[in-house]
Formats: structure tokens, sequence, C-alpha cells
């Protein structure tokens, strides 16, 4: 493997880098997704579906999870809480993403107004958490609401002492408050809740999921070491709890863990994907990536190979943008590891059209490194050029929050500052 660019090829692979009167912690809910104990105000025909979508939602298993908030609502069209958790799929705080429009209009389906919502909420804790989601749909730049939000779920971390889930939110929104790198006491903070939360319950998969993000750095990842061997044989039907130990293993330098890991995952979309009639889209190319990046630092180049000649299938039948985006990525690292970009894989081509700048950023940088292995001054000063230009225009769509204005950001979605620092690099 090429030993030259370990940096760049790090960059790489971190873009691709959740009863009538109610009783807390008495509810246990055991599944193969793990285990909670909370009882929230609803028909008891919509509890499981409700229990089911929090466990998914832990597990960042967004769609699943708002399929079965979506059922309980059905069941029960005044469970606030199910409405609440809707929400929440469409906040995705780790990936700095969020559907605002969609959030918005999950929370307006229960009432038109704030107060009419929290109206509707049994009991004071689910009041308390609707005007905790209320913030995160708010006004202002997305940043800002991150940062309100999290101290909010702060005030309700110390109002309800012992409640699981308020502490699970909280620690996760403390590493969503956190727009770009790694701010050492806030991580720290919430890695804390998390362990605090495995001591009472060690199957708990938020507590499990939030501590391994936690600690997702090679200064940091054998104190998660623990939780990574742990995860994904509590949550094994969340096919994102199997992926998430390779956050550890590949800081660790574990490849054969790596390896195994995603190809449980990957594995697991694909079932899930069949199962439930699927487009391509379904397949966890986010597993699939990090599987190639595994297999070519075991050597198992024609095994990279296989899954790249399969991503480039899989993105003919589906051009979405989320697959152009992985195709991207993992072409950059394959060239980047084996250095054949004179081969026939440096010129496979993928329309950028639509796809973040730092996708753009990739791939100009591959152009880049094939006009320098050619002595190609030109058309490399040009390509330098370019990069810089793109990069530019794409700051001027972030605020000086370092947020997107519109609120998403994304792989391939608008920029935020992350996606600009990673372009920059790359330039």
């Amino acid at each position: 493997m090429n030993t030259h660019l370990p940096f760049i090829s790090l960059v790489l692979i971190g873009l691709v880098l959740y009863s009538c009167q109610p009783k807390t912690q008495e509810s246990k809910v055991e599944s193969h997704l793990g285990e909670i104990h909370f009882k929230v105000t609803g028909a008891a025909e919509a509890q499981p579906y409700f229990e089911k979508g929090l466990l998914l939602l832990h597990s960042f298993e967004y769609e699943d999870a708002r399929a079965e908030f979506l059922k309980a609502q059905e069941l029960d069209p005044d469970f606030a809480m199910a409405f609440w958790g809707e929400a929440m799929t469409h906040n995705q705080p780790i990936w700095q993403r969020q559907q605002y429009d969609e959030g918005k209009a999950a929370l307006e389906k229960l009432a038109a107004t704030p107060e009419g919502r929290q109206a509707k909420a049994g009991a004071e804790l689910e009041r308390d958490l609707l005007k905790a989601v209320e913030v995160l749909f708010g006004e202002g730049d997305k940043f800002g609401r991150d940062k309100a939000y999290a101290s909010n779920m702060e005030g309700l971390y110390e109002k309800y002492p012992g409640n699981h889930e308020v502490a699970a939110f909280y620690a996760l929104s403390l590493l969503g408050s956190v727009a770009v790198g790694r701010d050492e006491a806030v991580f720290e903070k919430g890695a804390a809740i998390a362990e605090g939360i495995l001591k009472e319950n060690p199957n708990h998969p938020g507590a499990l999921h939030y501590l391994i993000h936690s600690y997702d750095d090679p200064g940091h990842a054998s104190l998660a070491k623990t939780a990574a061997d742990r995860y994904a044989g509590v949550a094994p039907d969340a096919a994102h709890a199997l992926h998430m130990p390779s956050h550890i293993f590949v800081a660790m330098g574990m490849w054969d863990e790596v390896v195994a890991s995603n190809e449980a995952s990957y594995a697991a979309s694909v079932k899930r994907m069949e199962r439930m009639g699927l487009d391509n889209d379904a397949r966890s190319y986010h597993a699939l990536h990090w599987l190639l990046y595994g297999y070519l630092q075991q050597g198992r180049v024609a095994d990279a190979r296989r899954i790249l000649d399969d991503m480039v299938q899989y993105t003919e039948t589906l051009p979405s943008k989320s697959a152009r985006s992985y195709l991207v990525r993992m072409k950059g690292n394959y060239l980047v590891e084996t250095d054949e970009y004179a081969g026939s894989y440096a010129d496979i081509e993928v329309n950028l059209d639509g796809l973040n700048i730092s996708q753009q950023a990739i791939w100009q940088f591959l152009e880049g490194m094939k006009a320098y292995q050619q002595k190609d001054k030109k058309q490399l000063a040009g390509i330098i050029d370019a990069m810089g230009q793109a990069r530019q225009q794409a700051g001027m769509a972030v605020t000086n929050a370092g947020t997107p204005m519109c609120g998403a950001g994304g792989s391939y979605g608008n920029p935020n500052q992350l996606d600009i620092d990673q372009a920059y690099i790359l330039e």
C-alpha cells in the first residue's frame, strides 16, 4: 500500500465519516436493538412502536425509526411523543444535517402552534422534550439552534436526574453542538454522561453509540474499545450499529475487525433492502466505503477492486447523489492507496452535478495527481486554480457561524465549514 499520502487517505475516509399516567424508567424493552426503560403517555397498543422507534433513533436508523413513530401515530393520533420522535428523525446532529421543513411539518401535524403541541403532552417531561425540539426547528441558523438545544437539554438533564433518555439525548446534543472538529471539554462531557448511563444499563444503544462518537479519534479511541466491542452485539438488527465499532477499530489500526464490522453492516443493509423491496440507495454505501478501505489496508487489492466495480454498477443503475458521492470517495481511497493514477480505475467518470464541495475537491485532487504524475504543469495549475475558485464560491454559502444558510449540510448537500476546510486541505 502507498505510505506517502496517509493523511490524504484519512481525509477521504473521514468524509464518509439518531398508561395514562406516564412513568419513566419502568418499562423494560428488550430486543435486537438494545434495551431502554422509558414510558410515555400514549395508547398501550402504540407504545411498542414508539419504543422501537426510539431504539432505532439511537442507532441513527432514521428512516426505520420514522416508520415506527408513524405507526404509533396511526394507532394513537394524540400520542404527542410519537410526533416528537418523528421530528427527531429529521435531525442528524453528528452528520451536521437537518431536514428543517420536514421536522417542522412533523410537529405541526400534532398541532399548529408550540402551545397547542405542549397542551397535548401528558406529563411535564413530555412537555419539556417538546419544548426542546421546538428549539431545533426554531429560528436562527443551524449552529445557533444546535447550541441552544444543547443548553436546553442541559437544563433537562439537571431537572430529571437519572432519566436515561434525557441523559442520552443531552450527550448527543453536546456532540452536535460542535460544528467543526473536536472540542475536548464538550466531547469529554458527552462521554462522561454516556458512561454514567452504561453503569446502570450496559445495553443502552444510545449510550454505547454516543460514547464511541465521543472518543472517535486516534488519541482517545482506546477509551471506547469496550463500547465498540459491545455495541454490535447489543443492537445487531441495526446496520449502523454493526458498522459503528469500526470507527474505533480504524483509529486503533485493527483492520481485521474493521473488515468484519463492515462486511456484517453491509450485508445487513442488503438484507433489509431485499426484505423491504427498496432500491440501491438502501445499500449501506457508507459501510461499503469503509470495507473497501479496510481491504486496502489488509493488502486485499483484488477485493477492493471488486467493491469499486460493484459501486460503478450501482451508480449506473441508480445515479443518485448518494451513490455518486460514495463512488467519488471510493475511487479516491483506491487511487491514493494504490498509486494507480495511470490505471483504468483512474478513468472512472462520475457526474458531479449537485455534489458537495468536498466531493468536488476529491475529484479535482485526483485529477491533479494524474496531471502531476504526467508532469503536466499547465494542467495541474489549472486544476489548483479551479479548486480554489470552487471552494471560495462554496464558502459564500456558509454563514459566519460555520453552517449552511438553509440549515442542512452533509456530504452531498449544502456545504458546511467542515466541507470547506476539507476542500482547502485537498487543494
